[in-house]
């Protein structure tokens, strides 16, 4: 189940690797829309979510979202990147956290974990937990912070 969290509190400000190994701050993705969504190759459950986080991307993206999934797997690149192509994930842009410096920041007790947090760069609600992000009832979950709703 999703949880808003109120009032809204800062992101984390943990960078994580892009494809080319150089630091990411959620901040750089500043005025727009973040699913962030921690995951891990040895995990069923995220690699299930893996499609509807990528069809998500691909049907939003264009109107101010950021799927932002951040594998914790500790070989990083070397085991997200060939996951992404046997699973056919196009529109998800390849982002590592080798450290685990995101799970420390959230205190992640287990994955998947999606934050959704707003233009200015609040947390605006939790999801520990797989969920179908393709999903109408999520679109318009999405659609209404996108539309510059509150929580």
């Amino acid at each position: 189940d999703f949880s808003p969290i109120e009032p809204p509190v800062e992101s984390p400000a943990a960078p994580f690797e892009d494809s080319m190994g150089p630091a990411v701050p959620l901040a750089s993705f500043h005025g727009k829309v973040v699913l962030l969504n921690l995951w891990a190759t040895w995990c069923p459950p995220c690699v299930a979510e893996m499609p509807a986080l990528d069809k998500l991307q691909a049907d939003l993206g264009g109107e101010g979202l950021a799927v932002i999934a951040v594998s914790t797997d500790a070989q990083g690149i070397k085991k997200s990147a060939p996951f992404y192509r046997r699973a056919g994930i196009t529109h998800l842009d390849l982002y590592n956290d080798t450290r685990a410096a995101l799970p420390q920041a959230l205190k992640v007790t287990g994955l998947p974990m999606s934050l959704l947090i707003d233009r200015d760069g609040h947390v605006v609600g939790r999801m520990d937990g797989p969920a179908q992000w393709d999903s109408p009832e999520a679109e318009k979950l999405i659609e209404h912070y996108l539309k510059g709703g509150a929580s």
